[in-house]
């Protein structure tokens, strides 16, 4: 069962998993129920910036609730698959929607664009793996808020530093069949080890792939994390210029503490 790895995989890690991506991630609506519950009280059209929009989940969610959203993606693969959820949409939802090329420190918008809400999703600040990035990427973020406007970073604390403890060690995350007339099975296990900088680990994702009956295809791909604190976070905001930070330790916007899996940060420009 030999594993496959593109050669573009090496520049983009989602480039052989992309089309295995919403099979894991279409379901999941905590983040959304989360940003939803945020916003609640903000006038009712609010102009959004999503970093790392992936495959379109967040941006064509938030479209549905009557934003207007732009998502910047640096993976041509995901990029592609979030513009076809775009353009699936109702013709009045789909022209508040743009996925755009780009990564959290280099993305082309006109210099006058400014957003009600900013937005890192889902692990996407984990991404940023030096402390320069992320200092950056909050700077830029912050340049394109309009006065008073809002950031939110959705960070996995945990899951990082449990791969780093169990390094070597399988984590199941589950199994899928596709419903298209391929009728594919579809596995994901990740695991992890201390990558060769501090401070982050390398996660390397294994997809296994078959027919009913037929053989197993391995498709691999490694994405480096940053591990994280709640301290951290905090801190790289505030040095970024933001304001009245308040970091939630869940999607259920429980106060943060020591133990909390995640660090759902909000803050003001």
């Amino acid at each position: 069962m030999p594993a496959a790895r593109s050669e573009e995989s090496h520049s983009d890690p989602y480039a052989d998993i992309a089309a295995w991506y919403d099979l894991e991630h279409d379901g999941f609506t905590a983040d959304i129920e989360m940003i939803t519950e945020v916003l609640a009280g903000a006038r009712e059209r609010l102009a959004v910036l999503e970093i790392g929009a992936g495959s379109g989940r967040l941006v064509a969610a938030l479209a549905t609730a009557g934003h207007t959203v732009t998502g910047i993606e640096p993976s041509a693969a995901m990029r592609a698959r979030g513009e076809k959820r775009v353009a699936a949409l109702p013709e009045r939802v789909a022209r508040r929607a743009r996925i755009l090329p780009g990564d959290a420190i280099n993305y082309q918008l006109r210099a006058e664009e400014r957003f009600d809400v900013t937005l890192l999703g889902l692990g996407t600040y984990g991404h940023l793996i030096t402390p320069a990035a992320r200092l950056d990427a909050l700077r830029l973020l912050r340049d394109h808020l309009k006065p008073d406007g809002m950031v939110i970073l959705d960070v996995d604390i945990g899951g990082p530093r449990r791969l780093v403890e169990s390094a070597g060690q399988l984590w199941w995350q589950g199994s899928w069949q596709t419903t298209d007339s391929a009728h594919l099975y579809v596995a994901h296990t990740i695991t992890g080890a201390a990558g060769h900088d501090p401070g982050v680990v390398e996660v390397t994702h294994i997809y296994d792939v078959h027919e009913q009956g037929g053989a197993v295809r391995r498709t691999l791909a490694m994405t480096p994390l940053a591990l994280l604190s709640r301290g951290e976070v905090e801190m790289a905001l505030r040095h970024a210029g933001f304001s009245e930070v308040t970091i939630y330790g869940g999607y259920d916007l429980a106060p943060a503490d020591e133990l909390s899996p995640r660090a759902i940060a909000v803050a003001r420009r």
